[in-house]
């Protein structure tokens, strides 16, 4: 496992947790932004075997990407260094619910939030097999044996998927 944050207080706290935890396996950490995917895997070929399937999770990650750093760029790079047989789990916060001013003030907060339509959230998949149920809201994701009602698409605004890399 090699985890990537760019926030140097958490990888404070990646370093403790992986140096407490002898024999976990292999596992590193990286301190990179995700607009570097070169450094990114680099990085990541010191620990992982890209011969082998690969699990990239990029989870509430894109959101702080503005679209002039081609989010959907980053996504296409660091995928095709993933050998076939890898999955993409993603996750990111859906613009189609909340108010234009609303959007407008994630946009231009201290930590600015991009926020992006259900549309361009399933672009992050294109030329991938995504996996059942798709990419759905949160609220909707394996859903079968939970318990009635779940919270509708709106209150949650975040989609996610699995999708496996041919």
């Amino acid at each position: 496992m090699v985890y990537v944050d760019n926030d140097p207080l958490v990888m404070v706290h990646a370093r403790a947790l992986l140096t407490a935890a002898p024999g976990a396996g292999p596992t590193d950490h990286i301190e990179a932004d995700v607009r570097d995917p070169e450094r990114i895997l680099e990085e990541a070929a010191k620990a992982l075997d890209f011969s082998q399937p690969i699990g990239l999770m990029l989870i509430a990650v894109l959101l702080f990407i503005a679209d002039h750093e081609d989010p959907h760029g980053l996504v296409r790079r660091l995928v095709a260094a993933l050998p076939p047989g890898s999955y993409l789990v993603l996750s990111h916060s859906s613009g189609d619910f909340p108010t234009p001013e609303a959007v407008h003030a994630f946009r231009t907060g201290a930590i600015p939030v991009y926020l992006r339509r259900h549309d361009e959230i399933v672009h992050f998949f294109d030329g991938l097999d995504v996996l059942d149920p798709g990419v759905v809201s949160i609220s909707n994701w394996r859903t079968e044996h939970e318990v009635q009602p779940r919270p509708d698409e709106s209150e949650t605004a975040t989609d996610c998927a699995v999708a496996r890399i041919p």
